[in-house]
């Protein structure tokens, strides 16, 4: 393996660590730079409806202050990206080929920004443009190196495809990662612990419901690996036969998981999910097991201003009603709140009628449900 031939190698394997690890990306682009001897390198991808999942990199001259001023004074004064944009993907091209009129009378970009930094000139390919999505390559050299010729033209077409696959591959790997970031904070604010494992028993995700149970160590305990575990035998023997009940096919079930001190139990719902969104129907597709843990001495935060939002009740009527799901009996209330019990029934009938309920027993049950859906679960109000 000649020189050249190992530094593409050690180009190629930081690239593709890039997918996931940034600062593995940012080194490829410095070996790239190296590669073909250049004061600076710049990989863009750009995509107007997806800005979030928009990656850049730069090594050299374009960094700091200078790629600030750049993109704030210049970026619109830039002819390259847009003629590099009219090249077919895969297509490289030095900007003397490419922009010869601006060669011979640079303007106001080569003679206030890029030549002033000492730059001369710049090879880049287009990665992809389509559907307001953008990818380049640049690569510029100053004055003082020899001009790029069909050689370094036909190197940086070679590893062009590289280029584009691993920035797609990020692309897909960033919108993944966003996605589980944001389905992560939803069940962090679940009531309920959720711990999820994949087809293979290992830990996929515990939320904090589930880690706040487990630290309880009363009844359930959570293992290095993200399984759920019953402290109790015959309660674990059961959750291990429901699981893989759900590994054979089945719909899984409910187990009950005994406390200490005579406390009410855990019920642990064990229940399948798939693992792909079932893109190839020619074969099984992998189900992972989840566990839906319920606490029945959660402890309800009594919020009026929710309840009077959801219900559309007036401030005393939700007040009343956050004092009925907390168990407090009607004469207790009045005597607290300094009214009169035909005030009460008036503030009771009026929650009635509101939420569409006879009893206090479905009005409590009621409420309940929703404030355990809307409430804070965040760690910070634990």
């Amino acid at each position: 393996m000649t020189l050249v031939q190992k530094r593409e190698t050690q180009f190629l394997d930081a690239l593709y660590l890039g997918v996931r690890d940034r600062a593995e990306f940012d080194a490829s682009l410095d070996l790239l730079g190296g590669l073909f001897d250049v004061a600076t390198a710049i990989l863009l991808d750009f995509d107007a409806a997806r800005p979030e999942v928009s990656a850049q990199a730069s090594v050299g001259l374009f960094k700091g202050e200078v790629l600030d001023r750049y993109q704030r004074d210049f970026t619109a004064l830039d002819p390259a990206p847009k003629a590099f944009m009219a090249l077919p993907a895969g297509t490289a091209m030095p900007t003397y080929r490419l922009l010869p009129e601006e060669t011979r009378k640079p303007g106001i970009f080569f003679n206030e920004f890029f030549r002033p930094l000492g730059l001369e000139e710049c090879l880049g390919g287009t990665l992809a443009s389509t559907g307001g999505r953008f990818a380049m390559v640049g690569l510029q050299r100053p004055r003082d190196r020899k001009p790029f010729d069909d050689d370094d033209i036909a190197r940086l077409e070679a590893l062009m495809p590289h280029l584009a696959r691993a920035l797609q591959l990020r692309r897909s790997f960033l919108e993944l990662e966003g996605a589980a970031g944001a389905m992560s904070e939803m069940c962090d604010r679940l009531a309920a612990g959720v711990v999820a494992l994949d087809e293979y028993g290992r830990g996929l995700f515990v939320n904090a419901a589930a880690r706040r149970i487990a630290d309880a160590g009363d009844g359930l305990s959570i293992g290095r690996g993200g399984r759920l575990f019953a402290l109790n035998r015959a309660a674990n023997n059961k959750l291990a036969e429901l699981e893989n009940d759900v590994r054979s096919g089945g719909a899984g079930g409910v187990a009950r998981t005994a406390r200490a001190a005579g406390r009410p139990p855990y019920g642990v719902m064990v229940a399948p999910f798939f693992l792909d969104h079932g893109v190839d129907t020619t074969r099984s597709r992998p189900r992972g097991v989840m566990f839906i843990i319920h606490d029945p001495l959660l402890k309800v935060r009594s919020d009026a201003q929710t309840i009077s939002a959801l219900f559309g009740l007036p401030r005393g009527t939700a007040q009343l009603v956050v004092a009925i799901a907390a168990n407090e009996d009607l004469q207790t209330y009045a005597d607290r709140a300094g009214i009169s019990m035909n005030t009460v029934r008036y503030h009771l009938k009026a929650a009635y009628s509101r939420t569409g309920v006879r009893r206090q027993s479905e009005l409590v049950r009621l409420v309940t449900t929703a404030l355990r859906d809307l409430s804070d679960h965040s760690d910070s109000n634990a």
